[in-house]
């Protein structure tokens, strides 16, 4: 049998024990939810030009758990364009992610998305293919906030195009920098054709821009 100051070192080992079982699980919880909010690509935006404006939002699967199960990420996106009083555009997409292996910091996703514009009386409506390729650089020296790549097309041939529409093409590049925690400055450049059947001149929008966009 234990005598009384044996007893008293086994009691305070199975603290020291929880102690440290408690201790790791808390590291353990605080690196998944740092490593949530880092990996969150969520968020709201909102770019300029002396003649556009566009309000967009995004929503990833990182943010949420019950999504997540597998290391594809999958991304839903709107955005709404508006260029004058006569014209205007409607987008809601979705997509798949993941990273390319071969190459540090590469993203590339794949997906649809439903368009709808509207030029005068006319409207137009499409469901263009997406891929898009985002590239985030190392980290920088000299403290230089976080920088990244990000091109995307979208194509919608004529079957993928409905009532008068005939093709959809959308060209967008840009570039951010992570200037405060989960606030980016970005600028780009888009170039839009909408094709109809009763209009000659298929250039929806082109032109530069910029922005800011706030992630959570």
């Amino acid at each position: 049998m234990l005598n009384n100051r044996e007893n008293n070192y086994v009691i305070i080992l199975k603290q020291i024990i929880k102690i440290g079982d408690y201790m790791l699980i808390k590291i353990a919880l605080t690196t998944l939810l740092t490593s949530t909010f880092l990996l969150a690509e969520s968020g709201v935006g909102l770019n300029i030009n002396d003649k556009d404006l566009e309000l967009e939002a995004t929503i990833d699967s990182r943010d949420l758990q019950a999504l997540q199960t597998s290391s594809t990420i999958y991304q839903a996106d709107f955005n709404f364009l508006n260029i004058d009083e006569d014209a205007k555009l409607v987008g809601f997409g979705i997509a798949a992610a993941n990273r390319l292996e071969a190459v540090e910091g590469v993203e590339l996703s794949f997906g649809g998305k439903f368009i709808w514009a509207e030029v005068g009386d006319n409207d137009f409506t499409a469901f263009p293919l997406v891929a898009r390729v985002h590239y985030t650089f190392p980290p920088l020296m000299f403290n230089i906030p976080p920088v990244s790549l990000e091109g995307k097309a979208l194509y919608a041939p004529k079957v993928l195009s409905f009532a008068n529409s005939e093709t959809y093409q959308e060209f967008r590049l840009n570039a951010e920098i992570e200037m405060i925690k989960n606030v980016k400055l970005y600028t780009g450049y888009r170039n839009i054709h909408a094709e109809y059947d009763a209009v000659s001149q298929d250039l929806f929008d082109t032109g530069f821009y910029g922005g800011l966009r706030i992630s959570y």
